[in-house]
């Protein structure tokens, strides 16, 4: 057995289930994944859609050009956050402020839509940020 990078893994993981018909229309995933730009570029090969998480570093083209992805969640007017429940915990139910930002098809895109997803944490402001 040799060594393998989470993503390196999760890819062969993912070809594996998907080439023996088991029903995956979609992938989550941590920075581990979402940092890794092959794994992103395989599923929308194979058709499949996705959740993966970025670093705040992490570059986006826009229609109006490329941007750091904490860069562009500085500049987004209070229109663009929509306050939804990320569903119930232990102390009831967590609302997070979302915003998405279409972002054009990638050279190597094969159709789809593709989006910036942002999470605002509403007591402290921290945010997440992922490629979809």
């Amino acid at each position: 057995m040799r060594f393998a990078t989470k993503p390196q893994l999760a890819s062969r993981m993912i070809a594996t289930a998907v080439t023996a018909g088991l029903p995956c229309r979609w992938v989550a995933g941590d920075e581990a994944y979402g940092n890794d730009p092959r794994l992103a570029a395989q599923l929308r090969q194979m058709r499949r859609g996705y959740v993966l998480a970025v670093a705040c570093s992490h570059q986006v083209i826009t229609g109006l050009g490329g941007y750091r992805v904490d860069a562009l969640a500085a500049c987004l007017p209070a229109t663009a956050w929509q306050r939804v429940s990320a569903g119930r915990g232990a102390k009831g139910y967590r609302y997070y402020d979302w915003s998405f930002t279409a972002l054009p098809h990638a050279a190597d895109a094969h159709g789809g839509h593709h989006w910036l997803l942002i999470r605002r944490n509403r007591r402290n402001g921290e945010l997440a940020f992922y490629r979809c």
